[in-house]
């Protein structure tokens, strides 16, 4: 219910056309005279809503801003109007007047205002429309004293964000931001008044120039306003940027670091700047208005004057008067600056301005100096020719050219990744001391090496990786010179080098580097000439040294004896470029000393003086060899002369270079070849080689002429030993079944594998097989006889065992006797032409874990096979062989007779008849190579 505050309110403005709306704009009451005027009916205005019922739709979202705008008092409700349509379509409004309060409601209260009489806008407008339409540039409305626009157009709209619609028809007020409005009002009512007036406001980011003038009838009475607006927002922004930059250029000019003079073409100075003054010493109040020739040299005045007139008409920039000396000025304390001149010619209508930018340049020339005193003493550096050198002219450089202090010159040693001193100032030792080699991982100078980049530090101290920390060196400037090593320059003030010492530091590293480019690359193809000829030499050595080889190999297949072999390859190697001297040595039985042999060339009583015994370490490379089994190598005798005697014999022959080689032959040392040479470094990898592959072949070769003396020799030793080692199968079987074998006879066949005829004692046949089979490299196991001496077994093994292994060398194996649980007993026979201390070197290498128990002479030395019987077996097959064999060791052919032939087949798996056929021919064939002719058949025919 409308309380009775909203109804003395409407009393009291009881002029008729009123309307009540709620704050939602709700018509709460109209009068009938607002209805009637309007055509619409008053019951049903009182049921709709302002906006939806009365206000056009194009203007509703404004209308509706304002009514918001009036309701929170943002907005005087005498000063806004909302547009709303009759029910024939004419365009009327409300004045709203008022907002009430009634208890929990809000009402504004508004009048519908009256139809306006005939006026100035109602006819006489077409000439003003004509000239709105054709406007060429900008905004152009005409207004009513109620400040509302009611003819608008112009190509303004297509900047802004406005519409002619937008503003015809409206309040000055309801379609302009405040700012711009409260700022036009003014102005509009002034020219409603007859004034002209113009202002520049800003909108939407544009800027516009508006005019606002009064419109007058014939009588001369003001009938409206006119404002003309203009796009002036390029002009806005033109004198803005210009203003910024005038002030701008002011605030440079004056906060500028570099010294400005600003005078004229005559060269009287009109401002300066602050940096003007303290270069010059001289204040603004004693330069402004005098001449610039008052800060140049007094005796140069014509020249300045001259180039000043010139360089002001010219302008750029000058560091030279026209004559080509340096400009300089005179400071307050007599001083001269070096200085580079920048002028620039600003005209300025009336007068012409020259702005002059001063440079000192004292640094720059300086460095110019410097820089050609550094290209002069390039001159000298290029001509160093060793890296001491180079390094001893970067040091005098550094110290004399650049005018640095505690400078040392550190080059890399690969080896023990240090940078080691080379050279350095004479200032050095009196503030350092000795100066230490740097590692390359915990040194500052080692970082920069790393990483090839200088380093300025202002404090040592301060670093961890400083690697003095109590140093006297305070701050530190230290630049790499590329792979080669760094330039360390030190001062014991802190803080005391700066990025020109470090550029021209830089630029002479840079400068050595090429040098030590330059001489490293001349000193390798120095050595890569002399390393060519030495290998061109070396070549030819070795190709004769093969060539030597090739005939001695062919010597030592033909050799008898050891001696012969020794004597042959004494002769040919000393007589072999380049050596002049070889003897051939063995251990002595005692195994204290070694023994000479043979020996050809220059000896000249060399080994008669040389102490050869093992236990001086300081002894002839051949002792060496002796005692370690490799090769040894002096590359120059003269070292170590005082400590090693057999040096001074050596040299005192001209012995230069020596080389020892081992003779062996699977692991036993047969004895050291030696040779001596007259050059140093005579003895190359290449040499060492074909040498140490010939040892081994001589090594061999004196295995077999061994081996063979051996077989025909009828004397020999016996020789015992205690074997732990279980290398052996037969070995194993002793051991552990506590027996003792004795072998009868060995038979080698195809590859590794052996038969062997064993007679086993304190052993059963049982027992032994269950041993026996085992074995996995005993592939088959046949027992062929068992008398009182014994059970006679035939073993076939499929490797190497130890009477194989000792027989390549001439040794027997006479027997194993298992003495313990841990070891054996093993008997051999050896040769004379075999010393004792050779089997015991052969037994030792095979199986390591042998202990020599004792000797025995064996004066008539039995032998199993003569040449003859080697050749007859030679003759038979294998299974005539086998059969020959088993009735041999199965006591076929004793009498009483062992084991039948039929028992003698039954072990072979063959025949009764089968088995005397092989035997027969077998029998057949050794007896005709004992008893038949000694010449053969065909030469007998030729004689007769």
């Amino acid at each position: 219910m409308t309380g009775p505050q909203v109804f003395e309110t409407a009393l009291d403005k009881l002029s008729s056309k009123l309307l009540f709306v709620t704050v939602e704009g709700d018509v709460e009451f109209c009068d009938t005279t607002l209805s009637d005027e309007l055509g619409y009916d008053r019951d049903a205005l009182l049921d709709s809503n302002l906006f939806d019922a009365l206000v056009p739709k194009e203007k509703q979202a404004k209308a509706q801003q304002t009514f918001e705008q009036i309701i929170s008092r943002d907005q005087d409700p005498g000063e806004c109007e909302t547009p709303i349509c009759s029910a024939e379509g004419e365009c009327r409004s409300i004045a709203w007047i008022d907002v009430v309060e009634d208890g929990a409601q809000t009402f504004v209260i508004g009048r519908l205002t009256d139809l306006e009489a005939t006026s100035f806008f109602d006819h006489e407008l077409e000439p003003y429309r004509t000239l709105v339409d054709h406007f060429p540039n900008g905004l152009i409305t005409l207004f009513d004293d109620e400040l509302r626009f009611r003819i608008v157009g112009g190509p303004a709209f297509e900047e802004v964000d406005l519409s002619p619609e937008d503003l015809r028809d409206n309040r000055l007020h309801d379609v302009f931001p405040e700012e711009n409005a409260d700022e036009l009002s003014s102005l509009f009512r002034r020219a409603l008044e007859g004034e002209t007036n113009a202002t520049t406001l800003p909108l939407e980011n544009r800027f516009f120039e508006v005019q606002v003038l009064p419109v007058r009838d014939d009588s001369g009475n003001v009938v409206a306003g006119m404002s003309v607006s203009q796009d002036v927002t390029e002009r806005i922004i033109r004198e803005r940027e210009l203003q910024e930059a005038r002030d701008r250029y002011k605030s440079l000019i004056q906060n500028a670091s570099i010294p400005i003079f600003v005078g004229d073409e005559t060269g009287t100075v009109h401002e300066m700047n602050e940096s003007a003054e303290e270069l010059t010493g001289i204040s603004r109040e004693e330069l402004i208005g005098n001449s610039m020739l008052t800060i140049h040299p007094t005796e140069e005045e014509d020249r300045y004057k001259a180039g000043i007139r010139q360089h002001a008409n010219e302008g750029g920039t000058r560091r030279y008067l026209p004559n080509g000396d340096q400009i300089h000025i005179i400071d307050d304390e007599g001083t001269r600056i070096p200085v580079e001149i920048t002028a620039s010619v600003i005209d300025q209508g009336e007068e012409t301005l020259v702005h002059a930018l001063f440079r000192d340049i004292s640094d720059y020339v300086w460095y110019e100096n410097t820089l050609e005193e550094l290209h002069e003493s390039a001159g000298e550096l290029v001509r160093a020719t060793s890296d001491l050198e180079i390094a001893q002219s970067i040091v005098d450089t550094a110290v004399d050219t650049l005018d640095l202090q505690l400078i040392s010159v550190n080059l890399v040693d690969t080896d023990d990744e240090t940078l080691s001193p080379v050279a350095y100032s004479e200032d050095v030792m009196d503030v350092i001391g000795e100066l230490p080699s740097l590692p390359l991982t915990e040194s500052l100078a080692g970082e920069v090496f790393l990483s090839n980049e200088a380093i300025s530090v202002g404090d040592v101290r301060s670093r961890e990786e400083v690697y003095n920390s109590d140093t006297p060196i305070r701050s530190q400037l230290i630049v790499p010179i590329g792979e080669f090593g760094v330039i360390i320059c030190g001062s014991t003030t802190a803080a005391t080098f700066d990025q020109e010492d470090q550029r021209l530091l830089e630029l002479l590293a840079r400068n050595a580097e090429s040098v030590f480019t330059r001489v490293n690359r001349e000193q390798e193809l120095r050595r890569r000439e002399q390393d060519l000829k030495t290998k061109t030499k070396t070549l030819e050595r070795v190709e004769d040294l093969n060539t030597r080889i090739r005939k001695l190999t062919q010597i030592a297949s033909q050799s008898e004896t050891r001696d012969e072999l020794e004597q042959e390859v004494c002769e040919v190697l000393s007589n072999t470029d380049p050596f002049v001297f070889g003897w051939v040595g063995e251990l002595s039985p005692e195994r204290d000393e070694l023994i000479p042999r043979t020996w050809a060339g220059r000896d000249q009583g060399y080994l008669d003086l040389c102490p050869l015994t093992l236990d001086n370490m300081a002894s002839d490379p051949a002792v060496q060899t002796a005692q370690t089994n490799n090769p040894t190598i002096v590359s120059n005798t003269a070292t170590d002369v005082q400590q090693e005697p057999w040096r001074r014999e050596a040299i005192s022959r001209n012995f230069s270079s020596v080389i020892a080689v081992p003779i062996m032959f699977q692991d036993v040392l047969y004895g050291v070849l030696t040779l001596y040479a007259e050059d140093r470094d005579a003895i190359t990898d290449r040499i060492r080689d074909v040498l140490s592959d010939w040892g081994e072949i001589m090594g061999y070769a004196i295995k077999e002429a061994e081996r063979t003396s051996a077989i025909l020799s009828r004397q020999g030793t016996v020789v015992q030993f205690s074997v732990e080692s279980a290398a052996c199968p037969l070995l194993r079987i002793a051991r552990n079944s506590q027996c003792t074998l004795f072998f009868e006879g060995l038979r080698e066949q195809e590859g590794d594998e052996a038969t062997v005829f064993v007679r086993v004692y304190d052993c059963s046949a049982q027992q032994f097989i269950e041993a026996a089979e085992q074995a996995t490299v005993i592939s088959s196991i046949t027992e062929v006889s068992e008398s009182d001496d014994g059970i006679l077994f035939q073993i076939t093994i499929t490797e190497m065992f130890i009477a194989s292994v000792l027989a390549r060398y001439g040794i027997r194996l006479e027997s194993i006797m298992g003495t313990s649980e841990d070891s054996v007993r093993v008997r051999l026979v050896t040769p004379p032409t075999i010393p004792v201390h050779r089997v015991v070197d052969i037994v030792s290498t095979e199986y390591p874990d042998s202990t020599l128990l004792g000797t025995d002479d064996l004066t008539d030395y039995p032998r199993r096979q003569t040449e003859v019987g080697d050749q007859a077996l030679q003759n038979l097959t294998d299974r005539q062989r086998e059969a020959l064999e088993l009735a041999y060791h199965g006591g076929y052919f004793e009498s009483p007779k062992g084991l039948s032939g039929q028992e003698l087949a039954e072990q072979m798996d063959i025949s009764s008849s089968s088995f005397n056929v092989h035997l027969r021919t077998a029998e057949r064939k050794l007896l005709d190579a004992i008893l038949g002719s000694s010449y053969p058949s065909d030469s007998v025919r030729s004689w007769k």
